[in-house]
């Protein structure tokens, strides 16, 4: 895609959101939505950050034409603290100690495998059950040495 405008109606489409919708979640009129999205309204850098942000892409993205479909940093952010905070729950419910270089593995195989041939990071909850057993399995290595 050319133009931002393009990628801004992209982006809006591609997070589901109808001209009503993204108008609202906006705080603009309609009309204001077709603008940016036809070339009649001049957007401004604060601007372009709170659309990103309302349709999950990263506003460099949008910027540039790189992958509009990129989520947000933010979004990869959650989906990091979400995992910390399941390994550090299993490893509480272990009553072990590990050292903090097993605890960072952990995390980064868990996200490895959440993030395997995607893009995005994912959207569905996360689940707790897979993972438990690679948690302990590390955490019990760990304790052996």
């Amino acid at each position: 895609m050319e133009h931002l405008y393009d990628r801004i109606k992209d982006a809006r489409e591609r997070a589901g959101l109808t001209v009503n919708e993204a108008a609202e979640r906006l705080g603009v009129s309609r009309v204001q939505v077709w603008r940016m999205e036809n070339k009649t309204e001049t957007i401004t850098a604060e601007r372009l950050f709170v659309i990103a942000e309302v349709y999950g892409v990263d506003p460099y993205a949008l910027f540039k034409g790189i992958n509009a479909t990129t989520q947000s940093t933010a979004a990869l952010y959650t989906r990091i603290g979400e995992v910390v905070a399941m390994v550090e729950t299993e490893v509480q419910k272990l009553d072990a100690k590990p050292p903090p270089d097993v605890v960072g593995e952990a995390v980064v195989e868990i996200l490895r495998q959440e993030t395997r041939g995607r893009t995005n990071p994912p959207t569905e909850p996360l689940d707790i059950q897979k993972y438990q057993g690679l948690i302990a399995l590390l955490i019990k290595q760990a304790s052996k040495t």
